[in-house]
């Protein structure tokens, strides 16, 4: 048994090389998506794309990566991992030289897409080589902090970036993160017959077996992403209305991402002192005064005010989630479907907010993510109800 211990302390999957590896390959997918309202608003202003299309060109790309992720961990007992990841990289790194020189948008809709479905199937990689580290806590929890902090870095350089040299130079820095990562995706283990699954292959069993709650819990986490990307989409574009500069909206959307942070660290601090209902009431309700305060503030600091309290009630509130579907499920099984239900959702938003912003009309926007949210409160209510004598602790 000491045996097998050290080898398992050994193995390479545990490095901080392979930690190193992951993180970065997460930024590479998902980086484009946390840069959603400072590339819109390139698009806006270097291509001339309409608002109505910046948000079905997102609703693409975040569908795409819930097809890409949800297909890839379904099918990663029968793949090789390794070469999967690096053919993802590959089709990312093409997608985003493309998407740096195309213009016309029916194009720049397919390349966003491939770009997706690579994302997705990358971040199918990730979670199942983080699976078989032993310390999975310390894993993600790490992955969500590079994520934070590299999401908060590159918003806030991202205006700078479009002014310098357009959307193509924005597409081109995750060209070069594609490029820079493909000699080191031999740390990722190609997969073995005794390697668990991952836990979203449980897409294929019977939601019905994770009880009556568990199909509600993923609607809450679809439409909580659907409030959220409906307004995210154009919070730079908000911004600009309001004669803020786009260093300054750079600024405050970047650390707007930092206090995610912020927000996942107080439900780890307050944890079994709040129940689940209590824990989404407050998100859900600081997320719709977020939401009003954005599209209806007059200045910069209202603006401001409505964008930092809108990432700290989303990461607060959906820490308390995740828990919750663990509890629910202890194999880890729904919380992986609660994965493919968050792009579902994120997918959803942006489409949902194309059909009412029509020419500007920002404050239908706004309207329509508080208006998911109201909806989110009654789910939650429900959801929470078989489970309210828990007093479930984010973090231990």
């Amino acid at each position: 048994m000491k045996q097998e211990e050290d080898v398992a302390k050994e193995s390479p999957v545990d490095s901080v090389t392979t930690l190193g590896v992951l993180s970065w390959l997460m930024l590479c997918s998902l980086g484009t998506l946390q840069l959603q309202p400072v590339i819109g608003g390139a698009l806006v202003d270097h291509l001339g794309i309409s608002l109505p299309h910046i948000g079905i060109l997102f609703g693409t790309e975040l569908v795409a990566t819930a097809i890409g992720c949800c297909v890839a961990a379904l099918s990663m007992s029968r793949l090789d991992r390794r070469l999967l990841c690096v053919a993802a990289v590959l089709l990312l790194l093409t997608a985003s030289i493309a998407c740096a020189w195309i213009t016309a948008f029916i194009w720049l809709a397919v390349a966003r897409f491939a770009a997706g479905l690579a994302g997705g199937m990358i971040q199918a990689v990730v979670y199942a080589t983080a699976a078989l580290r032993t310390n999975k806590n310390r894993t993600f929890a790490m992955i969500n902090i590079a994520l934070m902090v590299g999401g908060g870095l590159t918003i806030g350089l991202a205006p700078t970036m479009a002014a310098a040299g357009g959307v193509a130079m924005i597409f081109g820095l995750f060209a070069v993160m594609a490029l820079m990562v493909l000699p080191l995706l031999r740390v990722i283990p190609r997969g073995a017959a005794d390697i668990p699954d991952l836990p979203l292959a449980a897409a294929a069993a019977n939601p019905a077996e994770f009880g009556k709650h568990a199909i509600p819990l993923l609607l809450l986490f679809a439409l909580l992403f659907a409030g959220h990307t409906a307004l995210w989409i154009y919070q730079e574009r908000i911004g600009d209305a309001l004669g803020l500069s786009h260093d300054y909206i750079g600024a405050i959307l970047g650390g707007s991402t930092l206090l995610g942070m912020l927000g996942a660290a107080i439900a780890g601090v307050v944890g079994r002192r709040l129940n689940q209902w209590m824990a989404q009431l407050i998100a859900f309700t600081g997320a719709i005064l977020a939401s009003l305060l954005i599209v209806y503030g007059q200045s910069g600091l209202v603006y401001a005010s409505g964008v930092a309290l809108l990432m700290t009630v989303r990461f607060f509130g959906v820490t308390y989630m995740f828990v919750l579907s663990t509890d629910l499920d202890p194999s880890g099984r729904l919380t992986g479907l609660a994965n493919t239900a968050i792009f579902v959702g994120a997918g959803v938003g942006p489409f949902a907010a194309a059909a009412v912003v029509g020419h500007g009309n920002v404050q239908a926007v706004g309207l329509l993510s508080a208006g998911i949210y109201v909806i989110c409160i009654a789910v939650a209510r429900y959801v929470t109800t078989g489970a309210r004598a828990l007093k479930i602790a984010p973090a231990q």
